[in-house]
């Protein structure tokens, strides 16, 4: 028959999560990172894994150009990630934008392992040649003769514009003047302008 102490052993729960860190990994502090982990009654820490350093780091959206390094913890005490991201970045002076902690078992956190695993997924930028760009042949676009192509279709629009046009019915602007009021012609506009004194000429 089982004791309490049995079933107070095998009742006992452990909490993982996955502490990341970006920088240097000389500058990390293990024995600190350790020694704070203990409020959350820590049963194991991985050495940690460095990762080689990324154009932008997952899960560091405001670094560039920096290395990862990822602890797996294991505690006996149940606390919240974000809690534990705020305590260990005041703790350990680490600033909050540093230091990532997450549950292993996150949507984040398994996508993150399927994009490692499937390789075939690779960066367009990095892909000098372009590889699955269509072929285009250059001289169709800048070249004597795709000018001379668009110079024939302007001359086929032009003659195709000037046998639908009439001489007189194109331009509106003659209809127009002639609608318009004719008016009174100036004195001043007269080369020679009679006086206004017929006797005194």
């Amino acid at each position: 028959m089982s004791t309490f102490k049995d079933y107070l052993t095998e009742s006992t729960k452990s909490y993982d999560y996955k502490i990341k860190i970006a920088g240097e990994p000389k500058d990390i502090d293990k024995n600190a990172l350790e020694t704070a982990l203990q409020k959350f009654d820590l049963a194991s820490m991985s050495t940690g894994k460095s990762t080689p350093i990324m154009t932008m780091p997952l899960d560091f959206p405001r670094l560039s150009n920096e290395q990862v390094t990822i602890f797996d913890v294991t505690t006996n005490y149940p606390e919240s990630p974000r809690v534990m991201h705020e305590y260990l970045s005041d703790l350990l002076r680490i600033p909050m934008t540093h230091i990532v902690v997450k549950k292993p078992g996150e949507p984040t956190e398994q996508y993150q392992a399927d994009m490692q695993i499937k390789s075939e997924y690779k960066n367009k930028l990095h892909d000098i040649e372009y590889s699955d760009m269509a072929k285009i042949n250059p001289e169709d676009f800048h070249s004597t003769k795709a000018n001379m192509s668009l110079l024939k279709e302007l001359l086929k629009d032009r003659e195709a514009h000037a046998l639908n046009m009439e001489v007189g019915k194109d331009n509106k602007t003659q209809e127009v003047q002639s609608n318009e009021e004719q008016g009174t012609p100036s004195p001043l506009s007269k080369a020679s302008n009679p006086h206004p004194d017929p006797k005194r000429k």
